[in-house]
């Protein structure tokens, strides 16, 4: 018996390139699959155990603690659809709204990470900015959910659009008074300075800001910034 049989080896199923993301590929190994986009996992199976021990699991861990009653949640960048599913489970499907740009990444989500089998879930493929300056053109209202995700990437890349005033403003007139906004930024070496910067920023717009650093894989390393509105 050869000591390599039964070990699955990652491999490369589906390969795509996006306006917005540039080269996207799905991996998989045994019955977990990711999606990179420039080396950086975007999403992962769900049902993984690595899902919950991550930045998606953490995630649902900030809202156990502070939003226990959560019933309405916007998603801003949706990926493969890991936020959505976990967050559908673990507080019996309630309603969930996922902002995408990328239809590329749409379809993956669909074809390779169930993205349609979520309960109560709808997706806007729309640019975040417009979404939120002009909730009423997506049928969306002011102070309508009990908590805002921005989860918004290109690779490792941190649009600047999420770093503005406006953006945030906008944002934070979706979600009720005492609802929560989060914010998931990349912290490895080279883009400290830059997310210290936007958590005091954040200051200015929320109160009691909190920071929780995920560990991830050695090129995935998560900031959690997240507070009430």
């Amino acid at each position: 018996m050869n000591i390599f049989d039964g070990i699955q080896l990652p491999k490369i199923i589906y390969e795509a390139e996006s306006k917005y993301n540039g080269k996207i590929e799905v991996w998989e190994v045994g019955k977990t699959r990711k999606i990179k986009v420039e080396k950086i996992d975007q999403s992962i199976s769900h049902k993984s155990s690595s899902a919950n021990r991550l930045v998606w699991g953490k995630v649902v861990e900030i809202l156990e603690e502070n939003a226990p009653d959560l019933q309405k949640v916007l998603i801003l960048g949706l990926g493969g659809g890991t936020m959505a599913h976990i967050i559908s489970e673990r507080f019996n499907h309630p309603e969930i709204v996922s902002v995408e740009i990328d239809p590329v990444m749409i379809d993956i989500a669909r074809k390779f990470f169930d993205l349609d089998s979520i309960p109560n879930h709808r997706v806007i493929e729309a640019d975040a900015l417009r979404v939120t300056i002009e909730p009423e053109d997506y049928d969306l209202e002011e102070e309508y959910f009990n908590v805002v995700i921005v989860d918004i990437f290109n690779g490792e890349k941190y649009p600047d659009l999420g770093k503005s005033g406006n953006f945030i403003a906008s944002v934070k007139r979706l979600v009720r008074p005492g609802g929560l906004l989060i914010f998931n930024r990349i912290y490895l070496d080279h883009h400290q300075d830059d997310v210290n910067i936007f958590i005091e920023y954040l200051g200015d717009f929320l109160h009691n800001v909190t920071c929780l650093v995920v560990a991830g894989y050695t090129n995935s390393d998560n900031v959690l910034i997240y507070g009430k509105v």
